[in-house]
């Protein structure tokens, strides 16, 4: 180095190192997730998804309601996700599974011919203060990508106890392109302990078109 020219400095340094380990952990954690769908998942496998699936109570339930139809949760908690295991386990399902994974995470990494059958969200983060509403689920890129893992009248299942949460799922399902709301009954009918802390819900549906 000539005199009077500088280095790299720490902060620059200190981040390309941060940057770098993040992007090694977010490889290992698709590798592990692309095993574990690969050991669950058949090729051209067909499923039923709840996001957010906290401790199992309601896809437990629907899987042994529907043992014909492969069911999996998916959650952000390890300890959700563990008790869930536990409930699986007790109830004997093989239909059922339940995996530590972020929703667009488990959607990029599952088998290019796989398929949605149905999505089941209750009682998601509703992110209530106005400068978090980017994380809502509920955006046009989520539904998109769960366009493009769907077949023709596949349905999105949403509830939730937060009134202005209910209203931007239900103004940006009714526009988008790929899914229209439609006016249809639950298939399964369970009161999960969210839904028994909350003092009302409103539920809709939108098929996949």
């Amino acid at each position: 180095m000539h005199a009077g020219e500088r280095g790299p400095s720490r902060a620059r340094v200190d981040n390309e190192a941060r940057t770098a380990e993040h992007l090694e952990r977010m490889a290992r954690r698709r590798a592990a997730l692309r095993g574990e769908l690969a050991g669950i998942l058949p090729p051209t496998g067909e499923f039923i998804w709840e996001v957010g699936c906290g401790h199992g109570h309601f896809l437990t339930t629907y899987a042994r309601a529907h043992p014909d139809a492969l069911c999996l949760g998916i959650d952000i908690i390890r300890e959700r996700i563990e008790r869930a295991e536990r409930k699986k386990d007790r109830a004997g399902l093989s239909n059922l599974h339940f995996l530590l994974a972020e929703a667009r995470l488990f959607l990029g990494e599952l088998p290019p011919a796989a398929k949605i059958l149905a999505v089941f969200i209750l009682f998601p983060d509703p992110w209530p203060k106005k400068r978090h509403h980017k994380h809502r689920l509920m955006q046009p890129e989520f539904l998109d990508a769960v366009a493009e893992r769907a077949g023709q009248g596949t349905r999105i299942y949403f509830r939730t106890d937060h009134e202005p949460y209910f209203l931007q799922a239900e103004t940006v399902l009714s526009t988008h392109p790929a899914w229209h709301l439609a006016d249809e009954t639950w298939p399964c009918v369970v009161e999960t302990v969210f839904q028994q802390r909350a003092a009302r819900h409103r539920s809709l549906v939108a098929v996949r078109r």
